[in-house]
């Protein structure tokens, strides 16, 4: 006999107490599978009319098979990870949690991008498109800033791509003596790993902790690991998720120092990424407060002075843009259709999240954090109706991939090692066998 649940999260409940999974979630396994497979076959029909450089459809790059000595460290970190990481998630205090989990995604990029040696780490920051090559152009931030939109085109090919904050960070880095790409590589993985820690505070902020305890292992072993070891989006990631997650605690706490403080570094992003601009969705719903809008209305003022601080230096965001759109559509995006990649983009995106991240969906009705994965799925849908997403997006989308991951708390964490390990199997196959310029 069936009994009818009224209460969505009543019928979460009873699922998760019976463990394993039902007819639901393997059509979403198999919708999830269908997709990257069905995007697989068709990217090599539309390479023929299109030069898309995308080589491994859905992901940017090329088939290579690498197993070697290093591989075992990768599996050695993914079974250890799988085996302990449920037990201890529920039984460390939390501040320790915070730590253990920060910790285990970082080694879990680093010995995912070992596997094709330690100088994969640092290479990808010092190649002729990325930002270290601008660094020796800049005489003073005032006329790097004031300069910025003219001489974009001459830029290396990222910095033309975004506004110009980042090139200035290492720019600052090696004024204090921390230049080069060693350097760049501790900060970029440092950050990126940090918006673990960043997520389960929000989590738990707006969910509970049990929840956070969930998802912590989800955030230790998530195939999105391989960008962050090494692109410089895993930089952005963990300064817009520290933005939006003292965001979320100054509206908890009714702080509006921290409602503030989260808006300036959700400021400091616009200028790190134009795509941060769709991490709104994300802030108005972490902002929404029962007692007003004084969270967002504090959140916006640090944002606001943020950008007119960049205006004042001499740099117009918008102008900023406007420059990298013309500059971007004059480029590959030529050659690379709007109505394919809007369906590739879903197919890679959702290799970063994993197969975890679909059953998970298939649970979001009830779940804790719907609200929070439903705000950056409507982000990652503006970023791809922009039109300046096409391909690579495994890397510019790092930005939501802690939101999304965020529905990963309607998991057990009694039951949960099958699917950490499916996360785990996903970012072995993809690292060892496809050849990314990360």
């Amino acid at each position: 006999m069936s009994v009818r649940l009224e209460n969505p999260r009543d019928e979460l409940k009873v699922e998760l107490a019976h463990g394993g999974l039902t007819r639901r979630h393997a059509t979403a396994l198999l919708v999830w599978f269908a997709l990257i497979a069905g995007v697989a076959i068709g990217g090599r029909i539309v390479n023929e009319s299109f030069a898309t450089n995308v080589l491994a459809p859905p992901l940017f790059g090329r088939f290579d098979v690498r197993v070697g000595p290093s591989t075992l460290l990768a599996v050695a970190v993914s079974c250890l990870v799988v085996w302990f990481g449920p037990r201890v998630a529920a039984n460390i205090p939390w501040r320790m949690l915070l730590v253990v989990t920060t910790v285990a995604a970082g080694t879990w990029a680093l010995s995912l991008a070992m596997v094709d040696g330690i100088d994969a780490l640092s290479s990808p920051l010092s190649g002729p498109h990325d930002y270290l090559v601008t660094v020796d152009r800049i005489d003073s931030p005032g006329i790097f800033l004031e300069s910025f939109v003219d001489r974009l085109e001459t830029f290396s090919l990222h910095v033309q791509g975004h506004p110009p904050g980042m090139v200035l960070i290492f720019w600052g880095l090696a004024q204090v003596g921390l230049g080069g790409a060693a350097w760049a590589t501790v900060l970029v993985i440092g950050t990126g790993v940090s918006a673990s820690a960043a997520t389960l505070f929000l989590v738990k902020a707006m969910a509970g902790e049990s929840s956070a305890r969930n998802l912590a292992p989800f955030l230790a072993i998530s195939p999105a690991a391989i960008w962050i070891a090494t692109s410089v989006d895993a930089f952005f990631m963990g300064v817009g998720a520290w933005g939006i997650a003292l965001l979320a605690l100054g509206a908890q706490r009714k702080s509006d120092l921290l409602s503030l403080m989260g808006g300036v570094i959700l400021g400091l992003s616009l200028f790190l990424s134009y795509g941060a601009v769709a991490l709104a969705p994300i802030a108005l719903v972490v902002a929404v407060s029962p007692k007003g809008l004084r969270p967002l209305l504090a959140a916006t003022g640090g944002v606001v002075a943020v950008v007119a601080f960049f205006r004042a230096a001499g740099f117009w965001w918008f102008d900023g843009l406007s420059a990298t759109v013309a500059q971007y559509e004059a480029g590959v995006a030529a050659q690379r259709p709007f109505a394919w990649f809007a369906l590739a983009n879903l197919a890679a995106f959702s290799l970063v999240l994993g197969p975890a991240v679909a059953v998970g969906l298939g649970r979001l009705r009830g779940a804790p954090t719907a609200a929070l994965t439903c705000a950056a799925l409507i982000g990652v849908l503006a970023a791809s109706l922009s039109g300046l997403s096409k391909g690579e997006v495994e890397r510019i989308w790092l930005i939501f991939v802690p939101w999304v991951l965020a529905i990963c708390v309607t998991f057990d964490l009694r039951r949960s090692r099958g699917m950490l390990a499916l996360q785990a199997l996903v970012a072995l196959a993809i690292q060892t066998g496809v050849r990314t310029p990360w």
